[in-house]
């Protein structure tokens, strides 16, 4: 062979060697950016999981726990233990708080909605067959409906009687007009056709009929001093003094409700105190034992509740938990603010506080071991914190 065939010979060979290094290098590269990125999507992969698995423990951790312990973190006197209302909250000057007589007296038109409510609770039911239904009247009837001769679920009073309010729209159109000029003791025939959208669908677009008994027709008494005496004689005993004692005993009310309104308004909390936690712990306690008696009420009436809690609230886990944030710092903000009112006056509550407390709403303080008992007795006087105080604000308070 010749030096030529030699030197191509070995050229080939020599490019086949470099191509197979080539190649090799080439998988090699693969393989290590193929094990670069598995790397990767592992480390991926185990921080997805990992932030799942912190997320649930810092949730688990930082959910609020329910608690009973309703007198945790309070002091005897019903203060929260440790705090000095100053330090967390800053008040208005309570002393020159001023209100508008707009916005406590009780003015001569809730007057009236008083009397007319007053007056219906003690209407009575005429059955002068000489009267005649008209517009506006409230009658007492008793129902049958059918459908085709066939009476339908719902449609039937039962004997039970039915005050009825003509006018008012509660039953399906035409239904309270084919009522008037009717009188007490008349059997009537309505006929009336169910909307299409009607909220029974078996009902939607038919044609039924009612044969509707008429009872009487209710009339309202005079509000005279006779009225007042015979009902009510606790509060008054003519119609004029009914009046007064209501813009009296009102006027308190709304003062009240204005004076705490404006604490309340104008107070301004700096930082919450510690105590916030198990306040929104026994807050959520509360939650679960009213959800508890609902679901049992629910089985007992329904034969069926409520699958979970969140069914209950109507919330999501996250969303009750801020839910709670939201109501904890409103309940402190109170919290603060009374007590701020009766340190800066220098007023405490004591056993004697609540067992007048019940005297007063109760006639005695019979059930006062029993409730120290269930919630101890700085929590009980901790809910007397707002009426001590709204009482120091109705003293200071100028309404002009």
């Amino acid at each position: 062979m010749s030096k030529e065939g030699n030197d191509a010979s070995l050229s080939a060979s020599k490019k086949k060697r470099i191509e197979r290094r080539k190649l090799h290098d080439s998988q090699k590269r693969r393989q290590v950016v193929g094990r670069a990125v598995w790397i990767c999507l592992g480390v991926v992969v185990v921080g997805i999981i990992c932030f799942f698995i912190i997320r649930g423990l810092y949730k688990s951790i930082t959910k609020v726990q329910p608690s009973s312990d309703y007198s945790a973190g309070l002091a005897e006197n019903g203060f929260i233990q440790g705090v000095t209302a100053k330090d967390y909250a800053t008040l208005p000057d309570y002393k020159a708080m001023k209100l508008a007589l707009s916005d406590v007296e009780y003015s001569d038109e809730d007057v009236q909605s008083d009397i007319d409510s007053q007056l219906e609770q003690h209407k009575e039911l005429n059955e002068d067959t000489s009267l005649e239904v008209k517009d506006g009247d409230t009658v007492s009837i008793d129902y049958v409906g059918t459908i085709d001769g066939e009476e339908f679920d719902g449609g039937n009073s039962n004997g039970s009687g039915y005050d009825l309010e003509i006018g008012s729209g509660s039953f399906i159109d035409d239904f309270e007009q084919q009522l008037i000029g009717s009188h007490p003791g008349d059997s009537v025939t309505v006929e009336v056709t169910f909307p299409e959208d009607y909220s029974s669908e078996e009902l939607q677009g038919k044609d039924a009929e009612f044969a509707v008994d008429v009872h009487g027709i209710y009339e309202l008494p005079e509000f005279t001093d006779e009225f007042v005496e015979e009902y009510l004689s606790e509060n008054a005993s003519t119609v004029e003094e009914y009046k007064q004692y209501l813009k009296d005993s009102h006027y308190d009310e709304n003062l009240a409700d204005a004076v705490k309104d404006k604490l309340l308004e104008e107070t301004e909390v700096t930082k919450y105190p510690k105590y916030l936690k198990q306040y929104k712990s026994v807050q959520r306690y509360q939650d679960e034992q009213s959800f508890e008696q609902m679901n049992q009420l629910y089985m007992s009436y329904y034969g069926s509740g409520f699958s979970d809690f969140s069914e209950y609230t109507g919330m999501t886990d996250d969303e009750y938990e801020e839910d709670l944030d939201t109501r904890g710092k409103d309940g402190i903000k109170e919290l603060l603010a009374y007590q701020g009112v009766l340190e800066g006056e220098g007023v405490t509550l004591s056993e004697q506080d609540y067992r007048d407390y019940l005297t007063e709403n109760d006639g005695n303080d019979d059930n006062y071991d029993s409730n120290v008992e269930e919630y101890g007795l700085p929590y009980l006087l901790q809910q007397r914190l707002e009426d001590k105080a709204v009482e120091i604000l109705k003293q200071y308070v100028t309404v002009e």
